[in-house]
């Protein structure tokens, strides 16, 4: 998997550093608590390019990111200048929790099998009240493409995962369309879920 964000890392970076995920991003900070002693926490989860992790940290939390190909590591911190570990969601663990977990469009190359460990492992390092955002492209089963595995989501199957989860209130789910112009016509299944 990571083999292709190596071998493509400057096309990958180029394609999606500067796609607009405001809305996004705005929606799940609504959602992330404030934290008494410093800067809301955030990682990014899946960090690719490091396009969320910069503008998380410009607007002033405390920012980590983490990915699983050694070039997506390398250009998010240039880009973003965070601390930034080489890790698989697979793997994923942590020495704090942290206020807001950010994986945009980065778990759907999680087998669909492994997804229910996978988020349990992320609810694990949110506070109480902690956020996660989650975003997937829609449809149903898993996928091979240029050598990436996806897995895809429904509103209706993604609900029924973080329900299963367990550690969730009700998530905000919506669709949206790819903010990538010359893929406008793909759609995606996004989530924020807090914790109980």
């Amino acid at each position: 998997m990571t083999n292709y964000y190596d071998s493509n890392a400057n096309a990958f970076v180029a394609t999606t550093r500067y796609v607009d995920m405001s809305d996004a991003r705005e929606r799940f900070l609504a959602a992330v608590p404030a934290r008494a002693d410093g800067p809301a926490r955030i990682l990014d989860a899946g960090s690719g390019s490091g396009r969320d992790a910069l503008a998380f940290r410009v607007l002033g939390y405390d920012v980590k990111a983490f990915d699983a190909s050694p070039a997506m590591v390398a250009a998010t911190q240039a880009h973003a200048a965070v601390e930034t570990r080489r890790m698989r969601f697979e793997d994923f663990t942590w020495e704090h929790s942290f206020e807001g977990i950010w994986a945009c469009a980065s778990l759907l190359h999680v087998a669909y099998a492994d997804l229910p460990g996978v988020v349990d492992r992320l609810a694990a390092h949110l506070v109480p009240d902690g956020a996660l955002y989650l975003s997937f492209k829609r449809g149903t089963g898993e996928r091979v493409k240029d050598g990436r595995r996806f897995t895809d989501r429904t509103v209706e199957n993604l609900a029924a995962l973080l329900d299963g989860c367990g550690a969730f209130i009700e998530p905000d789910i919506w669709e949206s369309r790819d903010c990538r112009p010359d893929r406008a016509s793909e759609v995606w299944v996004n989530a924020v879920v807090v914790k109980r």
